[in-house]
């Protein structure tokens, strides 16, 4: 999940660069991440937005390597590697469509009138499109300046004042809700408890007489348990009782949790049984 975030942040940023190498003579805004939410609940999340007087484009970005078929009868999206392997993608056609549906529907209460177009952009140039894509609107990021020239030389009728533009971008902008993303894992799911680095995270660390010891090793690592608070915050929340802490680090003894919790300086909330202790977001340096 990660790698697949990694390679999508990526290949925007790559996007991000060849816009900043365009230059283009008309008055427009650029949007980058926005989140939008229709009435129904849905999200609308569009990776950049070129609003002009003349259309609106939406762009939505792909970071993908290999051979990619499309199958416009059944709206599949595949990715063949160099080993062989095929992968099924979401079809990012529909994705862009739906979006130009949604803000059409935006743009029209609002009282105007302006084409509303979308294409897919490649940011990486060893992504292959075969003759199955030749008639969609995608391209590799390489030739994005062409194709926005050759858009404002097709929708050359100016449809916004720039007051409305302004007007309409604004109206965007506080319709914009970004979100974070909570990851949802089970508690059972989880490998509780410190974990030794020495034995590759395979066994875990005990607190025995004032120490953190691996229970293979003998190794004392009292940074494991820092190591796991933090993995504990990632992954469950930024903050955990003494009942949690016991739980997670197979401690017995209240009065020790309580003891390393204290020791640990962390700020407090509630009292008694609702004490819960906040783990910070920079636990270790």
């Amino acid at each position: 999940m990660l790698n697949r975030t990694r390679a999508g942040y990526a290949g925007e940023q790559r996007v991000d660069q060849e816009w900043q190498n365009i230059y283009l003579e008309h008055m427009y805004y650029l949007l980058h991440d926005v989140v939008l939410k229709a009435e129904g609940g849905s999200i609308h999340q569009i990776d950049t937005l070129l609003m002009s007087q003349n259309f609106i484009l939406i762009v939505e970005i792909k970071n993908i390597v290999g051979h990619i078929e499309y199958m416009e009868d059944h709206h599949q999206f595949i990715r063949i590697t160099s080993e062989g392997k095929v992968d099924g993608f979401r079809n990012p056609f529909d994705q862009v469509k739906r979006h130009a549906r949604f803000l059409r529907q935006i743009f029209q209460k609002a009282g105007y009138h302006i084409p509303i177009i979308y294409m897919i952009v490649s940011a990486n140039p060893n992504m292959i499109m075969t003759s199955s894509l030749s008639a969609q609107p995608i391209i590799h990021v390489s030739g994005l300046a062409e194709k926005v020239e050759q858009l404002f030389l097709r929708y050359s009728r100016v449809c916004l004042s720039e007051k409305d533009l302004e007007h309409i971008v604004e109206h965007i902008l506080k319709k914009h809700e970004p979100t974070q993303w909570i990851p949802d894992i089970e508690w059972g799911e989880l490998r509780k408890g410190a974990l030794c680095s020495q034995c590759e995270y395979q066994h875990k660390v005990r607190y025995f007489y004032g120490k953190w010891r691996c229970s293979k090793c003998q190794r004392i690592d009292n940074k494991s348990m820092l190591v796991a608070l933090q993995d504990y915050q990632l992954m469950l929340g930024n903050n955990i009782s003494n009942e949690q802490f016991r739980n997670f680090f197979d401690i017995d003894s209240e009065r020790i949790a309580y003891y390393l919790l204290k020791k640990l300086k962390f700020e407090v909330v509630g009292e008694n049984k609702n004490r819960k202790y906040i783990i910070p977001a920079k636990l270790l340096d």
